[in-house]
């Protein structure tokens, strides 16, 4: 198995969470050199983490592990709610609803797990970004005349 870069951070679930996650997530994917997936994993802990500061209860703390392999970047969001997210109709006019479509849209996977039965109730939703497909030629050759004679 490809070693996996790990972290995992505890924030409190209040209005400030979705922010705090952001800001955590930039942070370990630049550093881990992973800057191609931050945009994007950005957007998507916000979601996840909104979701979660939403159904559960203001106590329980928020878990967010985030695992990065060569080809994937996994985020999973904890929370103590067993509600699980809904991909539902929204409407022009609906103030929420569309977080979990962005997931499904952007994200290369997406799941919810529900904790072991012996741990406190509440569950985890994870989102996976595959890593993007690098040319195989490089792009200087790409923009040369001979290959695009023969494409």
């Amino acid at each position: 198995m490809a070693e996996a870069l790990t972290a995992r951070f505890d924030l409190p679930a209040n209005a400030r969470a979705a922010g705090r996650a952001r800001r955590l997530v930039n942070e370990l994917l630049s550093t881990w050199g992973r800057e191609e997936d931050a945009e994007v994993a950005r957007l998507l802990v916000s979601e996840v983490v909104t979701n979660a500061v939403r159904y559960t209860r203001s106590n329980d703390p928020l878990h967010v592990q985030i695992v990065a392999q060569k080809d994937r970047v996994r985020i999973a969001v904890g929370d103590g709610s067993t509600t699980h997210p809904v991909l539902r109709p929204a409407h022009d006019d609906d103030e929420s609803g569309r977080g979990m479509h962005l997931v499904a849209a952007l994200a290369s996977e997406w799941g919810v797990v529900d904790k072991p039965a012996h741990d406190s109730p509440g569950k985890h939703v994870w989102f996976e970004l595959a890593a993007p497909v690098r040319p195989r030629v490089p792009m200087d050759a790409m923009r040369s005349t001979t290959f695009r004679l023969f494409r």
